[in-house]
């Protein structure tokens, strides 16, 4: 364990509750040996990245604790981990001992190497030089923009061409935003899976999605999402994480609506 005790804590707090692993894993779709290795800080058999955090966030809310400080007590867990394993000093290893005649060799091929650099650092260095020369005495030399004569008429076409390339460009509005009164379904793929959504009953994707790629999803009322790999995808609603479509390797779909958002202000302790 490490010296945070993050996973003493994950447990007790789940015994102080009176809940089961298999309660949690049935009502987060968290794999049960997934949940045994958090509480073990058994690092090696969970998937790794987004996925333990979302694995975190959702027992967190399952158990009525703070999401943030719970994500802080793992990551000290984990730099702990790291930290030890970079502290082991590496065990020396003896350079093998050339033979007379290999090390001759291998004076005679440093001594070519030297030489060959250098011929080859000179010939560039007269190359760049001539280039550069060359390039300067070539270049055209800047033509002042004539003034307008005094009293000539200004060409409208022209200012307006001007201005419309000065004008800055309106930024569009996020839906995103805090005023935007719909769903928001950000999905990001933990390795490649193929994905279906739909917003308000009409399809809006369907294809392969890639480990790294993430998409979002806007809708009024409600967004369907289904997985062939339901473990392989991170969802956030409305920036809310949620827990996994299901078990890895499985398919796993989901209806998701305003009702599955848990209200602002954090868990009890």
């Amino acid at each position: 364990m490490s010296k945070s005790g993050f996973g003493e804590r994950l447990k007790r707090e789940r015994e102080l509750r009176g809940v089961s692993r298999d309660e949690i894993c049935t009502a987060t779709r968290i794999g049960t040996r997934f949940l045994e290795a958090l509480e073990n800080e058994q690092w090696g058999i969970l998937p790794g990245g987004i996925f333990n955090r979302g694995f975190i966030r959702a027992v967190a809310r399952f158990l009525g604790l703070d999401e943030d400080d719970l994500l802080a007590e793992y990551d000290l867990a984990l730099s702990e981990q790291t930290a030890q394993i970079e502290a082991k000093p590496p065990v020396p290893q003896a350079p093998p001992r050339p033979t007379a005649g290999r090390s001759m060799w291998l004076g005679t091929l440093y001594v070519i190497i030297l030489l060959g650099t250098g011929w080859l650092g000179w010939t560039g260095r007269y190359k760049t030089i001539g280039q550069a020369t060359k390039e300067r005495n070539s270049a055209p030399s800047a033509v002042p923009v004539a003034a307008r004569p005094e009293g000539a008429r200004p060409n409208p076409s022209a200012e307006n061409a001007a201005s419309t390339t000065s004008a800055p460009l309106a930024a569009s509005p996020s839906p995103s935003g805090t005023g935007f009164p719909g769903l928001e379904l950000k999905v990001e793929a933990g390795k490649e899976t193929s994905v279906s959504v739909s917003a308000d009953g009409s399809k809006v994707f369907e294809g392969s999605m890639i480990a790294g790629q993430s998409r979002t999803f806007t809708a009024q009322e409600a967004i369907d999402i289904s997985a062939k790999d339901a473990g392989a995808l991170l969802l956030e609603l409305n920036g809310q994480t949620l827990a996994p479509l299901g078990p890895p390797g499985q398919p796993g779909n989901v209806t998701l609506t305003r009702s599955d958002l848990k209200p602002t202000g954090g868990g009890a302790d």
